[in-house]
């Protein structure tokens, strides 16, 4: 029996548990469950300035943070989730004031985050999937990195991801080799003993 239709049986809480553990499975199931929430408030939000699609995009790495965060003490999944698609729409939207229409990727290159949709009806839950997981994953990921770096080695870690040569951060932002490979070996550092092994372990799974 295939183990999606088994999945289907159980609360949304129980597939949270088995979504944090690692199984593929039950994430691509919640995604699909929650996906007609993240349409309703995508569209509580659109304005003809962003692109639906953009909306419903990040609207949905709202809903896999709210996986990766969810608690279940602290309250249901489902209102759990609404708010956190709700901030990261609102978030979403306050940077396309700010930057006019470009998306921010937490200092990882769009092409290792994002595919081009292959099909303009509507998106494929095993692809979205893929895609988005990665993307909010990332921002999981940055957002427990930036808590241990300050405001500059936040833009050293940024430019180092994006490609940028030791050099090339050194003359934009004023600072040494010494000081651009000493944030560097501090980020590696970070990711060995402050994140999650789970979380990489399920980013390289998708890559």
């Amino acid at each position: 029996m295939n183990i999606k239709y088994r999945l289907r049986t159980k609360r949304a809480e129980e597939l949270v548990n088995l979504a944090q553990a690692g199984l593929k499975e039950a994430l691509d199931l919640l995604v699909e469950k929650y996906y007609p929430m993240v349409m309703k408030i995508s569209a509580k939000y659109y304005a003809p300035w962003a692109e639906f699609q953009d909306l419903v995009q990040n609207g949905l790495v709202g809903l896999i943070k709210a996986v990766y965060y969810y608690q279940p003490d602290k309250s249901g999944f489902s209102s759990f989730a609404w708010r956190s698609i709700e901030s990261e729409l609102k978030s979403f939207l306050t940077f396309l004031n700010r930057k006019k229409n470009r998306m921010l990727t937490d200092a990882v290159s769009v092409d290792l985050l994002t595919s081009e949709d292959s099909d303009e009806t509507g998106y494929s839950f095993e692809d979205l999937s893929f895609s988005t997981a990665k993307q909010a994953i990332v921002s999981i990921i940055m957002e427990r990195i930036n808590e241990h770096l300050s405001e500059l080695e936040v833009q050293i870690v940024q430019m180092w991801m994006n490609g940028t040569s030791y050099e090339q951060i050194e003359e934009e932002l004023g600072v040494n080799f010494k000081k651009v490979d000493n944030t560097v070996q501090k980020l590696k550092r970070i990711l060995r003993e402050k994140i999650d092994p789970m979380l990489l372990r399920i980013f390289f799974d998708e890559s």
